[in-house]
């Protein structure tokens, strides 16, 4: 019954940010699509959703399950289920981690847990999974206390630690951090214990990446490119320690352009870390967490830290994971949330007769987070439109066998600013809604330098592309068909049986693939290589 009373303001609070967030994308149909957020109405299974074609497995085994969940409910259902739930569970989860203090105490640690520019930044640019494994840290720290105090309570940890891995590779690895530093002490079985815990979570990704073989991986300029950097005149350090300072500075929310704001954000931080300091026997475990997450972060961003990084990554190729090394902040986010709920504590017993003033100063610390970042509310203001693919996307996908291999033009780049998605810059579909092999341009291109493919067969397709008989090229490779994107420029085609031609999507067999006309909203065409 106490359980049930504390959970009904947590549950409000929780339900109220999410709504608030997530708004239009739960308000009507379609799906948000940007950034590597994609999301397709059914999503065929492919032996590449398990890492077992060879690649790296950056998605493994996240894509499996949601190719499973699409053949029982819609993709856009599945994108509003995992996006809701997963707030949920991390405001939820937040408030069970400090279940001792007043519910004003848990609000402020659920807003500034859920709403803080970490969590708008990553969701800006798609980064969904990621963001679910940032939800479970809650769940993980409160497994890891248990199982420090009582090392035969393993259970908990082991889920957690599973749905991590689930989320995504770097989600799995920092959930194993947050256990190491909250569980492990004396007791050499809580070692024992931990070590097959992250090792048996985490096979899911870990025995793909291991086994691949048709796969690279680039190191070189990548911890540059993706280091963290300055939102304001306020710096690099100031950002990260207020949870910004992103890579990706164009989809930056306009108030972490303002100085005042990232400073402000950081004596936000500073009243987080002073209530920190009152948490309790654990607080120099909390303590030694969040600097281990600043200093991951940070550290590709300080001089020489990023060649040092590429250095130590060309004999050890794993590193290549701290490659967007911000990503690795999010347990701070999780320290603040903890501190914050202390600080209000600490606020609430100074308040005597006469101090009475000091509630406004608890009302603040709970609703500072939104009142920093108001750019998060309702889909980013609005930004966040919800988009609906056009008929021909389906009627392409009939066309292609599971067997076949599709190469997908423009070949410039993995990511689509579609006529119908609001032009909204969004990692191809294709890969996800087509049966088969489908090959697109994965470099990354970040401004003033381009990270080359890590796939042999994108090279091979590059190298075939650029042949003086492209289509005889494409099918000595094993090509079979050619997917053409409409509306992003007019890439060069090889010449071919003109299998579909519908506005946006072309398909077309057995490379060469002939000239096309767009026709309404839908994809251009797809063709054959007989």
């Amino acid at each position: 019954m106490i359980l049930r009373r504390t959970a009904g303001p947590d549950l409000a609070v929780t339900a109220a940010v999410t709504v608030v967030v997530l708004g239009p994308l739960l308000a009507g149909g379609g799906y948000w699509l940007f950034g590597d957020m994609v999301f397709v109405p059914r999503q065929p299974w492919k032996s590449a959703w398990l890492g077992l074609d060879g690649s790296l497995p950056r998605a493994v085994p996240m894509d499996a399950l949601v190719s499973l969940a699409t053949h029982v409910v819609p993709g856009g259902v599945v994108q509003r289920l995992l996006l809701a739930g997963g707030l949920l569970a991390g405001g939820l989860g937040v408030a069970r981690l400090v279940a001792d203090q007043r519910w004003y105490a848990r609000a402020a640690a659920i807003t500034l847990f859920c709403w803080n520019p970490w969590v708008h930044e990553r969701l800006l640019i798609g980064q969904w999974a990621i963001l679910l494994g940032y939800l479970l840290l809650p769940w993980v720290a409160r497994a890891a206390l248990r199982l420090r105090a009582d090392p035969r309570d393993w259970g908990p940890a082991a889920v957690v630690l599973v749905l991590s891995a689930v989320c995504s590779p770097s989600s799995g690895v920092m959930a194993i951090g947050v256990l190491g530093v909250l569980a492990l002490g004396r007791n050499p079985r809580t070692w024992a214990r931990c070590a097959v815990l992250a090792v048996g979570a985490n096979l899911t990704w870990a025995a793909p990446a291991l086994t691949a073989t048709t796969t690279r991986v680039t190191t070189d300029g990548v911890f540059e490119g993706f280091a963290a950097r300055a939102e304001s005149a306020a710096g690099t350090a100031a950002s990260v320690l207020s949870l910004g300072g992103i890579w990706k500075t164009s989809i930056l929310p306009e108030e972490r352009t303002s100085a005042v704001l990232v400073l402000l954000s950081c004596l936000l931080t500073l009243v987080a870390l002073a209530g920190l300091a009152r948490s309790g026997p654990d607080r120099r475990r909390w303590a030694v967490l969040g600097a281990a997450a600043l200093v991951l972060a940070l550290a590709p961003a300080v001089p020489g830290g990023s060649d040092l990084l590429e250095r130590l990554a060309d004999p050890v190729p794993g590193l290549a994971l701290l490659r967007d090394s911000h990503r690795f902040l999010a347990p701070f986010g999780l320290v603040l949330a903890v501190g914050a709920a202390h600080a209000v504590t600490a606020l609430r017993s100074r308040i005597r007769p006469g101090t009475q003033a000091l509630w406004s100063a608890i009302v603040l610390v709970v609703v500072a987070p939104v009142l920093l970042l108001p750019s998060l509310a309702w889909g980013a203001l609005g930004e966040l439109q919800r988009s609906s693919y056009p008929q021909a996307w389906e009627d392409v996908a009939d066309l292609v066998g599971s067997g076949d291999t599709t190469v997908v033009l423009p070949w410039e780049g993995s990511y689509r600013g579609y006529p119908w998605n609001h032009r909204r810059a969004v990692l191809d579909p294709a890969p996800r809604l087509l049966p088969g092999e489908v090959l697109v341009d994965d470099r990354v291109l970040l401004g003033d330098r381009v990270v080359p493919p890590e796939d042999p067969r994108v090279v091979a397709a590059t190298l075939a592309l650029a042949d003086p008989d492209p289509a005889g090229a494409l099918r000595a490779n094993g090509v079979r068909w050619v997917l053409v994107e409409r509306g992003m420029g007019e890439p060069d085609v090889p010449v071919g049986a003109v299998v579909y031609d519908a506005g946006g999507c072309c398909s077309s067999t057995s490379p060469p693939v002939a000239r096309s006309r767009p026709v309404g909203r839908r994809p251009a065409w797809t063709g054959r290589f007989s």
